[in-house]
């Protein structure tokens, strides 16, 4: 079954200082393992995880201009009651860290850009016959960041990203694809990676909108993906997508809420 959320990107309309966030990127929710639970060991391939109690992170209230309310209605008007619910149900690996995918340093976590470019890294450095697919969810679990740019409820906030992942055209191979990777011994490796600051973000800011999450910004991230297989030529693709960061569900400092507009070339 397919399912569909939308994710944290907002695209721009200002007329007379009123901002209409529209546009939000779909995701196709897929998932078949248990739901997070705190405190739970889960085995994910050869490698046993242990998730760790949830952090809160910083929360503000936005002053309600017209600005901040009209925004916030567009927002909320675009979600769907059943959209939510499916998110709700959907299940993944277990919030953990392993020794395949560790967790990323306190330095990088508290600066919005290394974190970035530590996130992305991580996510695409892949070795498929080391690894397993579960440990790479279990992982962006751990990462998450919770949607906030509509209301919905915790249990459905901190699977958004793992859903991220999955949509079609997904980041994360399918289980299928990851078993062809890991027998073929294939090896993903990142270079000549770039982040900015995604415009559309920039401007919304700067005509007085504001988050509930303070740490909240969303990057142009792009790069070069090589992909090693023994006994063929490598692959190199180029790769872009859009990366949405918040303040992390189970660790101090920076989390990812969301992956979208993955493309490769």
């Amino acid at each position: 079954m397919r399912y569909a959320w939308e994710t944290a990107r907002v695209k721009l309309l200002i007329a007379a200082l009123v901002v209409v966030a529209a546009g939000l990127v779909w995701i196709a929710l897929v998932g078949s393992l248990a739901a997070p639970t705190k405190g739970t060991t889960v085995r994910t391939g050869s490698a046993s995880v242990v998730s760790v109690p949830a952090y809160h992170p910083l929360r503000v209230t936005p002053s309600q201009t017209a600005v901040q309310r009209t925004a916030d209605q567009a927002m909320q008007q675009s979600s769907s009651l059943q959209d939510v619910a499916a998110l709700e149900t959907a299940t993944f690996p277990a919030p953990a860290t392993s020794a395949s995918f560790p967790a990323i340093g306190a330095a990088d976590s508290s600066s919005p850009s290394m974190y970035a470019m530590a996130f992305t890294q991580e996510l695409l450095d892949l070795d498929f016959a080391s690894s397993t697919r579960n440990e790479l969810l279990a992982w962006a679990g751990y990462n998450n960041a919770p949607f906030t740019l509509v209301e919905m409820p915790a249990s459905a906030q901190v699977k958004v990203l793992a859903a991220s992942l999955t949509a079609s055209p997904a980041v994360v191979p399918t289980p299928s694809q990851w078993a062809s990777f890991a027998a073929a011994h294939t090896v993903w490796r990142t270079s000549g990676l770039v982040i900015s600051v995604n415009p559309a973000w920039t401007q919304v800011l700067s005509v007085g909108w504001e988050p509930v999450d303070p740490l909240m910004v969303i990057y142009d991230v792009s790069g070069t993906l090589t992909v090693t297989t023994p006994g063929r030529a490598p692959v190199v693709d180029s790769f872009s997508f859009g990366l949405t960061l918040g303040g992390a569900s189970f660790h101090p400092g920076y989390g990812a809420v969301a992956v979208d507009y993955w493309t490769v070339n």
